[in-house]
């Protein structure tokens, strides 16, 4: 087995069970869903940018089963450990401080992946992903919020 291929297997356990042990204030639907939304547009914005337009490769050129299971699974578990550690109640500088600081823990994750060889780029360069990465975590808790809100109204 190749070092990228063990690194994103390892990866993918220790988060998974960083999310297993992470406390839960999500509810089990609510975990599902975002963790859902979480997998699917990741892995649609690999598709788009490393399958398509090739700015970067995941292991190797086209789709390959373990970075795909590597994708769902970081994908899922990042998403429940950042939204149940999310301050919600918090005010507007302790959201943004929180991230940044999950920003800057991601783009180490994506430095560490880059240096195995699991992440190869082409085009892209790592001040671009420093720069959605923020975006990208508001996202995902816009939609957790919108998801909320979508269950109350329906009560």
């Amino acid at each position: 087995m190749e070092p990228q291929t063990i690194f994103v297997y390892v990866a993918s356990l220790v988060l998974a069970l960083l999310a297993f042990l992470t406390p839960k204030k999500m509810k089990p639907y609510e975990i599902y869903a975002t963790t859902l939304f979480a997998t699917l547009f990741g892995l649609l914005v690999d598709t788009v940018l490393a399958v398509k337009y090739k700015l970067y490769i995941l292991d190797k050129p086209g789709v390959q089963i373990p970075p795909l299971i590597g994708q769902v699974i970081l994908y899922s578990s990042t998403s429940i450990i950042l939204l149940n550690l999310f301050p919600f109640g918090k005010s507007i500088k302790r959201k943004v401080v929180y991230i940044l600081c999950f920003t800057l823990l991601t783009l180490a994750f994506e430095y560490i992946s880059f240096k195995i060889g699991f992440i190869k780029y082409n085009e892209w360069k790592i001040w671009y992903s420093a720069l959605c990465y923020p975006f990208l975590i508001y996202f995902l808790v816009l939609h957790f919020t919108f998801f909320q809100w979508l269950v109350k109204r329906n009560r």
